[in-house]
């Protein structure tokens, strides 16, 4: 009896966790950091604060943990692509457009409003160092799985970060500045950048 009860008490553990966690990340794209607060990530969880606070000692512990789920979706996501591309198009082609769906996706949005208010709070910062540090880690990694990637060095997967973190910041201008001609022209350009890297 004691061991059910224990993996129900699990059980509705990470089922609040994931409550928080979903409803963090949603306040993060529709609200901004500066008003993910405590009461509105709980109204929209439907978790006491009380119950927050059993999981999650600040707010800026819950960040932290919303930003490693983040990097978590984005990898997954990425993943998804390398690996399960069966050649079907052109794998780069397939992951240029992956990178600048995913830098346009609300996922990114929660994830740039992380990062910009880590610049100037040091506690944020400290407390989300290890996720950021695991995406790009990750996204080193996975970009030796694409076919034909050189095994050693660092220089293809630089190179693969880059041109993510290019369409990330494309992304931030997109709203504000359309210029059809200077997309076009950046995707061929990216594309071009790694295949000719693959090729080495």
């Amino acid at each position: 009896m004691s061991n059910a009860t224990h993996r129900t008490q699990q059980e509705r553990r990470t089922e609040t966790i994931g409550k928080l966690l979903n409803a963090t990340i949603e306040c993060l794209i529709e609200l901004g950091y500066r008003d993910t607060s405590i009461g509105k990530i709980c109204a929209r969880a439907g978790v006491s604060h009380g119950g927050l606070f059993r999981h999650f000692p600040s707010r800026t512990a819950l960040i932290a943990a919303a930003t490693h789920e983040i990097v978590l979706r984005h990898l997954s996501e990425l993943a998804e692509v390398v690996h399960d591309h069966r050649g079907e198009g052109d794998i780069i082609e397939v992951l240029i457009k992956s990178f600048r769906v995913a830098a346009r996706a609300p996922l990114t949005c929660a994830w740039r409003e992380v990062l910009l208010a880590a610049r100037t709070n040091a506690e944020l910062r400290e407390a989300v160092a290890p996720a950021v540090q695991n995406f790009e880690d990750a996204i080193m990694d996975l970009s030796s799985k694409i076919p034909g990637a050189p095994q050693e060095g660092k220089e293809f997967g630089t190179l693969v970060l880059s041109i993510l973190h290019m369409f990330d910041s494309e992304a931030i201008c997109v709203p504000i500045v359309r210029n059809q001609d200077v997309l076009e022209l950046r995707n061929d350009w990216a594309v071009k950048l790694l295949r000719d890297a693959l090729k080495k």
